[in-house]
């Protein structure tokens, strides 16, 4: 049996690798259009800011580590046709331009999604970059340590452009962001940002909430970005508006497609039953809303990759689905959600009601306690937990996986204000932040 994987990141390399630990026989293929293999991209804005000094140290495996299991990695060959009623696929070598043909008894889709770049005027200008591979890491970080970078530009408030701004400001950079949005992180709650918001305020970023890109200036480095509402001189851009999922190679396949990402089962199956997909070009089934979603995280694409292995190798195994469990750091400040927000309640048509408090992280007698604001998003008749949100300083992220057990589990607000949650003054108080919301909203 043999069996293709396309991409060689979090999902395809998670997926190859478990079914070479389930069969020594089977023959591994993958082909992966960059250079590099395995790595964590989501450590890369903390190489870019020097806190990771080796970038070596975010490759998971490399290339001759595959080989010696077996598993044959074909880099810098992408992938560009799928033949699925034939079991083709067709492939361009990057480095000499040969296209040809390869087959499969099995194939596995991990392409992964690329930054959306929009049609600006003069958007090709030198210094104009994303964030998306492990390359664009390495230029970016040499871009900053080159010295002659000073003022920053990030466009998109999202996650990566949130982090990004973190790394510039411990660069010592000058940091504008551009936001199309009334927010920053439109994943959470508006009320929920504008104590990040205020924060990055406070470490000197000029936040241009609102306002549209026009057209960027330059000879043949960008030098100025210019808004609907201004304009503002700088030496590199970056653009983080959000990802497209890599799919386009696909159009001469019967694979199903939803707004450009991959569909599949609860077993990662498309609708092809030998070909399977995940990670950031694939659907995701959604627990809360209890249908697929588009929602990337490598930590989804690990145990995608597993579930797909199990299956190839003869097993029913079922993804679980996801809550979209996210956290981030906003310079000293740290967010997460999971479940439902009260916005997305509101476009599902979910009856709901939340509740909302600020408390302390631990008892208000230790020193230097801070504070955490909880927002939970809960069911009037049920009071099953939808959802929760977090936002605060020390100790305020992780709380989050309380709420996304609790979620999966179905839990009740009353049950999950009486658990049996730890205690002692330099961690929690007597009644935890949690625990007060709760019991709260009951």
């Amino acid at each position: 049996m043999k069996v293709i994987a396309i991409g060689g990141v979090a999902l395809s390399m998670s997926a190859v690798s478990k079914l070479r630990r389930l069969d020594q026989e089977i023959e591994i293929v993958v082909y992966e259009q960059g250079t590099v293999l395995s790595y964590g991209a989501c450590g890369m804005p903390y190489y870019i800011s020097d806190e990771i000094k080796d970038p070596k140290k975010l490759i998971a495996r490399t290339k001759e580590q595959f080989l010696d299991m077996n598993i044959v990695v074909h880099t810098l060959h992408r992938v560009i046709n799928v033949f699925d009623e034939r079991n083709e696929i067709e492939i361009i070598n990057l480095e000499t331009n040969e296209i040809f043909i390869d087959t499969y008894d099995y194939l596995i889709i991990g392409s992964g999604a690329s930054a959306i770049i929009p049609p600006w005027e003069n958007v090709k200008l030198d210094n104009i970059l994303t964030l998306s591979v492990y390359e664009d890491s390495i230029l970016i970080k040499s871009k900053v340590d080159s010295g002659k970078i000073k003022k920053v530009t990030v466009v998109g408030g999202g996650f990566i452009g949130i982090e990004m701004i973190e790394a510039f400001l411990t660069r010592g950079l000058e940091v504008t962001l551009i936001e199309l949005d009334n927010q920053v992180l439109s994943v959470l709650d508006k009320e929920m940002t504008i104590p990040l918001e205020e924060h990055l305020r406070s470490k000197g970023v000029k936040l241009q909430l609102n306002e549209e890109v026009i057209r960027f200036e330059g000879n043949t480095q960008v030098n100025k970005i210019i808004t609907n509402k201004g304009e503002y001189e700088t030496d590199l851009v970056l653009i983080s508006i959000g990802i497209s999922p890599n799919t386009s190679f696909l159009e001469s396949s019967n694979i199903e497609l939803q707004n450009g990402a991959i569909v599949v089962n609860r077993k990662m199956q498309t609708n092809i039953s030998n070909i399977y997909a995940g990670g950031d070009c694939s659907m995701i089934y959604n627990l809360v809303a209890k249908e697929n979603r588009y929602l990337p995280m490598g930590n989804n694409a690990n145990k995608q990759g597993r579930v797909i292995a199990e299956n190839i190798n003869g097993g029913n195994f079922l993804f679980n689905g996801v809550l979209g469990t996210t956290v981030i750091k906003v310079a000293d400040m740290e967010a997460a959600k999971t479940g439902i927000t009260e916005k997305e309640a509101i476009l599902m048509d979910i009856k709901y009601k939340t509740v909302t408090i600020t408390g302390e992280n631990h008892a208000g007698y230790y020193p230097n306690p801070q504070p955490i604001t909880v927002k939970v998003i809960f069911s009037p008749i049920t009071k099953v937990i939808l959802g929760a949100e977090l936002v605060g300083y020390k100790d305020t992220a992780l709380r989050v996986n309380v709420f996304a057990v609790a979620i999966q589990k179905e839990m009740t607000t009353s049950e999950l204000g009486f658990l049996d949650l730890a205690y002692a003054p330099p961690f929690a108080g007597v009644w935890d932040v949690i625990a007060v919301a709760l019991n709260k909203a009951k």
